[in-house]
């Protein structure tokens, strides 16, 4: 795509980085427990309920009664998801590809952050993310008559998901099904790029979670046996197919 793609794109992602910084607060709760409205530290109501009461956080991340920062750094979802879609949009070769790469993108960022905070991926947005992918990826493949495209798609995503599932039936406290849920979105994506992308994604994922536990174990900030969230690293192997 052109460069004002690129940079529209870019200034989507700053645009969607309030809402998404909600999702994430919302969203960053254990396994179990209900969604979070309330400022942590003082338990102010911060998202009402109703669907517009939640498209925001206060504009400078903080709790407006105790001054606690309440969901993630302020800018950074904005810059991340801004720099995703412009690599993104460099890289799609049509509108319909750019929406359904967008997608995946824009669900991903929360769910990386979410992964982070407290170690679990929502089937409410990892289920959205594979069916939102999948769905305007089959649309680009109508409009573009791609069928075998697809077909190589559908069956990347799948085949990713069960790596993951294996992984996790082999150790349950490396990977987690959340990971194979949004393995299959990532799949999907890589899949439609290539099996070189995929297998490209795959690896720089796992080499960037490896090098990432080294570091974590040299520098005695974890042990073997602590959980790592694996989302991000999924996204970022993914990510890294795409760019190159």
């Amino acid at each position: 795509m052109t460069g004002p793609w690129v940079i529209g794109a870019a200034a989507a992602g700053v645009a969607a980085g309030p809402f998404l910084r909600a999702v994430i607060f919302y969203r960053s709760t254990p396994s179990g427990d209900p969604p979070r409205r309330n400022c942590p530290a003082c338990d102010r109501l911060i998202l009402a309920t109703g669907w517009p009461a939640r498209l925001h956080l206060p504009p400078n991340g903080q709790c407006p009664s105790c001054k606690t920062r309440i969901g993630p750094p302020l800018l950074a979802v904005e810059i991340l998801t801004a720099a995703t879609l412009a690599v993104i949009a460099a890289k799609a070769t049509s509108a319909w590809e750019l929406a359904a790469l967008a997608w995946l993108a824009i669900v991903a960022v929360p769910l990386a952050f979410i992964d982070i905070a407290v170690h679990r991926l929502p089937d409410k947005l990892t289920a959205p993310a594979y069916v939102g992918t999948l769905a305007l990826l089959t649309a680009t493949a109508l409009t573009s008559h791609h069928s075998a495209q697809l077909g190589r798609a559908a069956l990347a995503g799948a085949g990713l998901a069960l790596l993951y599932l294996i992984m996790f039936l082999a150790s349950p406290a490396s990977i987690g099904v959340g990971d194979g849920k949004l393995a299959a979105s990532v799949g999907t994506a890589l899949g439609w790029l290539g099996w070189r992308t995929l297998v490209t994604g795959t690896l720089a994922c796992f080499l960037a979670a490896g090098l990432f536990a080294v570091l974590l174990l040299a520098l005695r900030r974890a042990k073997r046996t602590d959980h790592m969230a694996f989302g991000p690293f999924i996204l970022l192997g993914a990510l890294t197919a795409i760019a190159i």
